[in-house]
Formats: C-alpha cells, structure tokens, sequence
C-alpha cells in the first residue's frame, strides 16, 4: 500500500512539473485570453494584431511597435489600424517616451478630428502631459495646451490650464504661471479649479516676491490677493494655509514700517518715526514688532518727542 501512494506521488510531481512546463511562456491579455506568444500564427492582420498584443504584455516593447505599425499600413483607416495606433502610444507611454506617445495620439485625432474618441484620447494625452512635467515642463506645457485647443470647452481643458501654470511655476517663472493662473479664472468661472486660481496667484507673486529679495510693493499686493481669496471662499480648503501666508507677510511689512521708524529718529524727526511706530501697533498688533514699536513710542512719550 504503501508503495502504491509512493509510485502515486511520484506521478502526481511530475504530473505538475510537465503542466507548468507546458503552460511556461504564456501570457494572459484582455483581448486575446490565454496566449503563448510563440505558437501564435501570423497570416492575417487580426493574427498579428495579438501577437503584438502579447509582445507589450512581455514587454518587448520595441517589437510591438514594429508589428502595430505592420498592421496599419496593411489596414488604413480600419478598426485595427485604430486600435494598433492606440497600442502604439500606450507602448511608448510604458517606455517613457512621452513625447512620441504623444505624437502617437495626436496622429489619431490628425485623421479623424471628430473622432468618437476624442475624449478618451485627450484623457490620456493628459496623463502623457503629467508625467513629462517631472522631466521637461516645456513638452508638457505644449501638451496641455494643444489639449485645451483640441477642446478649448471639454471637461478636461480647465485641468490642462491649471497644469499649465502648475508648469510655468515649477520653472520659476512666476508671471506667466500667475497669469496662467488667471485664465483658468477668466475662462473657466464655474471650473472647480476657481478657488485654488485665487489661492495660487498671490501666491505667485509672494514667490516672486522671495526671488527678487525684498518688493515690498508687490509683497502687499499679494496680502491683497490671499484676503480676496478667504473673502470668495471662507470655508475653502486652503484657509488655513492662507492665513499662515498673511501672517508671514505681515511680520515683513511690520519689519519693514518698524526699520522705516529708526530710521527717522537716527534723522532726528520723532514725529515722523512716532507715525510709523504707530502704524506698526495698529496694522500688525499680532506681531514681535507691534511689541517692539510699542515700546519706541512709550519711550518717546516720556522724553517729550511726541505728545
């Protein structure tokens, strides 16, 4: 008996052994079910169309492409020839060549611009666009623009502006991005977006502000940006970022009326540095300098420079 169950489990390992050997090499794609790319035959456009399938399923991405391509130009302006087109650009979205991903889809728009798939393929012209900002802002900024005027009214063009100037600020150049920003705002005015626009364009210039050191002129017209934005959208999600911002700003404005204030008693005129103290207590009393020229003013009043 018990060599019986000996010889069995023998059988039964090798059994296994020889069905995983026999199933090795094949792969499983959504339109193609259980396929082992080396047995597929290739005569017919549809045939090859799964063999290229099943090459971007083992990612033999190169290949897949070279077959897609076979495939359109034996069946222009077909369903396959589509669907091979599609392939394409995914291939070289999965190989991170976004800009001839990109191009990819665009040839598919370029033949049919009234295309029942317009939509899905700006959708995934934008993904493209996401994904290039990590390494070239410019290509992705010339993405989502031609997303906007493929369809300057989709679903998809205020996300695409707001990308835009998502990209212009990655690049330091915050005029352009706060006027990007100001788009979305003017040409999107139900969009979602709106209220993170009003947050992101004082914002804008508050960056602009640290990259040209100290502008104070622009330094209050970005307070007055952020308390426009807490105005429009008391409850917003970005208010309490917001108030840290004002916060910060206003100790550099406190800082600047304070300095403004020694400044005119080293001149000897008290009565000028008295306004300026005083505008710090009134303007900023929540910070260190309101403290500060508080104390300025309490001195002055007792040697008699200010009544």
């Amino acid at each position: 008996m018990n060599k019986q169950l000996f010889v069995f489990c023998i059988l039964l390992v090798f059994f296994f052994v020889d069905t995983k050997a026999s199933f090795a090499g094949w792969v499983w794609t959504g339109e193609t079910n259980w396929v082992n790319p080396d047995q597929l035959t290739r005569e017919t456009s549809d045939q090859r169309y799964k063999y290229a399938v099943s090459l971007m399923i083992e990612r033999e991405y190169i290949s897949a492409i070279g077959v897609f391509k076979g495939v359109i130009k034996d069946n222009p302006g077909t369903e396959l020839a589509e669907e091979s087109q599609l392939n394409i650009a995914k291939t070289y979205f999965l190989i991170g060549d976004y800009k001839s991903s990109f191009s990819a889809y665009e040839q598919l728009i370029d033949k049919d611009p009234t295309t029942r798939r317009l939509s899905e393929i700006l959708d995934k012209e934008f993904k493209v666009g996401v994904f290039q900002m990590e390494r070239d802002e410019n290509g992705a900024i010339k993405v989502f623009e031609r997303i906007i005027e493929r369809n300057p009214l989709g679903f998809i063009a205020a996300d695409a502006q707001v990308k835009i100037a998502e990209c212009y600020y990655q690049l330091r150049q915050f005029d352009l991005a706060q006027d990007s920003f100001m788009t979305v705002m003017e040409n999107y005015p139900n969009s979602e977006w709106v209220p993170y626009a009003q947050f992101r364009i004082p914002y804008c210039k508050l960056s602009n502000i640290r990259v040209q050191e100290r502008n104070y002129d622009l330094l209050t017209k970005s307070r007055d940006g952020f308390e426009i934005y807490l105005a429009n959208n008391p409850q917003g999600a970005l208010v309490g970022a917001t108030n840290e911002i004002i916060s910060e700003i206003d100790i550099k404005l406190a800082e600047r009326e304070y300095e403004t204030g020694v400044f005119y008693l080293r001149q000897k005129r008290p009565d000028a540095g008295f306004i300026y103290f005083e505008s710090v207590t009134t303007n900023y009393p929540n910070t260190v300098w309101a403290v500060m020229a508080e104390e300025k003013i309490e001195m002055l009043k007792k040697v008699g420079a200010i009544r």
